[in-house]
């Protein structure tokens, strides 16, 4: 166990380093299917995304959600085609960029530092909360300080090959030096390059996380100048063929401005700025530099809500730690000029990762300053490989325990707050959509081809994602429906309508379900916040000969995409204030993703007085004969003018992502084109 803090000989760090990793990846790999209880819709689009790579997308940025740089998703799709499309095979390569890093940052700080330091930050990085955290997340945001962390690797290794000596802090290493036209250098720097342009291919904060390189070299020239006439050819091509090989990126979003809409998002304290308000941009600046020991991230996503990113010890040692790096960088002296530049490395790496977090707050901390994860483990190492060297020998026997105890205990809690308190928090169980995974375990299982699931996220990029990477291939992909406002009942002799206590049946819908059977209630844990899950079985057309008996029938083609069948309106007179409840029962086609559906109370001028749009069973997912049954409630504003009044529908389709620019689908009644809406009935306000 001695050898642990004093090791020097390559056979003592190879051992350590193993256990660390072995450490490492059972705690990555620990239940890695299950726990998280599934996986969030962020997770779901990045699995998607993998698929649709396989069956040929090629793109160079990916618009789903907010906008998304395109490396873990082409990873994911590589790792796919040789596992098989699955949700695990997702956090399964988060896990191999999570190691990667671990590795990566053992190798540079065994360069820059000692053979000690490396062992202890790997340490760190191997059982942190945070780092785990981001390991069993299949996010992109853990592929920047892998692929960052390597990039610095070559590159030290490559001032390692050009400078006098050695780069390490203590060595006692012959001198000599190669001039850049040598290919093992030139390969060198090359590698940091093209690493480092992959950055850019990974998640937004790696734009910041490269001036490492050029104010590194600037320092390094302030301090000493003959280190700058040797050092900025190789800093330079690492350089440029970054910025080549972000170039195509960067064209890309240049052309497609509205492409990142998480940029605008995340600018607005600095626009703020601009307006000359700097409240906002300082209450995160202060609410980012309590993440470390103080409070970190507020969402269960991510973190223990307001979980610090250190434990009490460990963060005295981060300080003291960086209080350190300062202090050698600042004090040391001229012939220490590579310990100088190790320690400026540290911190502005850790300036530049943190840097995203002190614009935009605490809040989601725990993905958007992952560039400094590294680091934040290092100026921890830094802090006990320096009381190591302070001590005597006496105490050195002493540390070894201790240290061995700090990093053993901070496992222990990293298990228990992340297996434990944090999987199985309640808040955690619906970010990660722990109902709707239990409802597709059970549908696997089912002998009913045909099923519709009620979610609050019907989206093609929320619970159908889910579905597609947990249902095996041969299993229909059910249709997706808002049971709040809508339901799905599909064409065919028997189908399964699933229902959860996020996402009922309202009253208004109750007589719609009257002659379907309830087959199955799923239970969950008593603490899930959308329990219980209903099943019931149905057939279509007992369903559409018992509606029949109250609807009043329409034949209506709108375009080409829906038929309505028939409406029931609740009451044809109302007052003023008062809302009305409209349901109408439509058999739909194919249809394009964007559709929305209007319910407009006309004035005389005809212009609406009242209007309610929506659709709750997202149009991308229709299956031709398939029939819907949408809710429509419309309050009726009290300044309304008594009088009768044209209720009208209509479908329109949007035309851009905002839904600014619109247009309605033609409207055929009885084979004849009647315009673009269709009247219903004449609706009489009252007082």
């Amino acid at each position: 166990m001695h050898n642990f803090l004093a090791v020097e000989k390559r056979t003592g760090f190879a051992f350590w380093l193993l256990l660390i990793l072995l450490t490492a990846v059972s705690l990555r790999l620990y239940h890695l299917n299950n726990v998280p209880p599934g996986l969030t819709h962020d997770e779901a689009d990045h699995g998607i995304t993998a698929v649709s790579i396989l069956n040929g997308t090629r793109e160079i940025y990916f618009t789903i959600g907010y906008g998304r740089e395109p490396l873990f998703d082409y990873a994911t799709a590589g790792a796919m085609a040789l596992l098989g499309q699955k949700g695990w095979v997702l956090r399964g390569t988060a896990v191999f960029f999570s190691l990667l890093m671990i590795g990566g940052m053992a190798a540079w700080t065994r360069l820059a530092f000692n053979n000690r330091v490396a062992l202890l930050t790997a340490a760190g990085l191997a059982v942190g909360f945070w780092p785990l955290m981001a390991a069993r997340q299949g996010l992109r945001s853990i592929t920047l300080p892998a692929l960052f962390t390597l990039a610095i690797y070559f590159f030290w290794h490559g001032l390692q090959k050009m400078e006098i000596g050695d780069w390490r802090l203590e060595t006692n290493h012959t001198a000599y030096r190669l001039p850049l036209t040598d290919y093992r250098l030139l390969i060198t720097f090359l590698l940091s390059g093209l690493l480092l342009g992959l950055t850019f291919y990974t998640y937004i904060p790696a734009r910041g996380l490269w001036l490492l390189f050029p104010a590194l070299l600037l320092l390094g020239g302030w301090l000493n100048r003959s280190w700058l006439r040797r050092v900025w050819p190789g800093t330079v091509l690492i350089l440029l063929v970054a910025g080549v090989i972000g170039w195509p990126l960067f064209a890309y979003l240049r052309a497609n401005p509205g492409a990142e809409v998480r940029i605008d998002e995340l600018s607005v304290p600095l626009t703020a700025v601009l307006q000359g308000d700097f409240s906002l941009l300082w209450a995160n600046i202060k609410g980012g530099l309590a993440i470390f020991t103080a409070a970190g991230d507020t969402a269960w996503r991510y973190n223990i809500p307001e979980r610090p990113l250190l434990g009490p010890l460990m963060g005295i040692l981060f300080y003291l730690g960086l209080g350190l790096a300062v202090w050698r960088l600042v004090r040391g002296g001229k012939q220490d000029l590579n310990g100088r530049l190790a320690y400026a490395a540290a911190l502005i790496w850790l300036l530049g990762g943190l840097a995203p977090v002190l614009i935009t707050g605490p809040e989601l901390s725990m993905t958007q300053g992952v560039g400094m994860q590294p680091v934040v483990y290092l100026f921890v190492a830094l802090a006990i490989d320096k009381l190591w060297q302070a001590a005597s020998n006496k105490w050195q026997v002493v540390m070894v325990p201790m240290v061995v105890l700090l990093f053993s205990g901070t496992a222990v809690i990293t298990a228990r707050d992340y297996f434990g308190t944090w999987a199985n928090a309640p808040e955690v169980r619906v970010q990660y959509e722990s109902t709707m995974t239990a409802v597709m375990n059970y549908l696997a299982e089912q002998d009913v081809a045909e099923t519709a699931v009620s979610t609050i996220t019907p989206g093609p990029f929320h619970t159908p994602a889910l579905a597609q990477l947990m249902l095996p291939a041969d299993t229909s992909e059910p249709r997706w429906f808002d049971g709040r406002g809508s339901l799905i009942v599909p064409n065919a002799d028997e189908t399964l309508l699933v229902f959860s206590g996020f996402a009922p049946l309202p009253e208004a819908l109750a007589p719609y379900l009257a002659t379907a059977v309830l087959q199955d209630t799923l239970p969950l844990r008593p603490t899930d916040q959308d329990r219980p899950v209903w099943i019931y079985r149905i057939v279509a057309n007992e369903a559409l000969a018992a509606w029949q008996t109250w609807l009043t029938l329409q034949s209506s083609q709108f375009g080409d995409v829906a038929q309505l069948i028939g409406y029931d309106l609740s009451a044809e007179a109302v007052a003023t204030g008062e809302t009305i409840q409209l349901v109408t029962v439509w058999q739909v086609q194919d249809a394009p993703p964007d559709l929305r559906l209007f319910t407009h109370v006309v004035g005389p001028d005809g212009v609406p007085v009242a209007q309610a749009d929506r659709l709750d069973a997202p149009s991308g997912s229709w299956i031709t004969g398939d029939w819907l049954v949408q809710l429509h409630e419309i309050k009726v504003p009290q300044e309304t003018a008594v009088g009768h009044y044209p209720l009208t529908i209509g479908l329109y389709s949007c035309l851009d992502m905002a839904c600014e620019q619109t247009q309605r689908l033609p409207v055929q009644q009885n084979g004849a084109a009647i315009g673009d809406n269709l009247q219903l009935t004449e609706l009489v306000i009252t007082e």
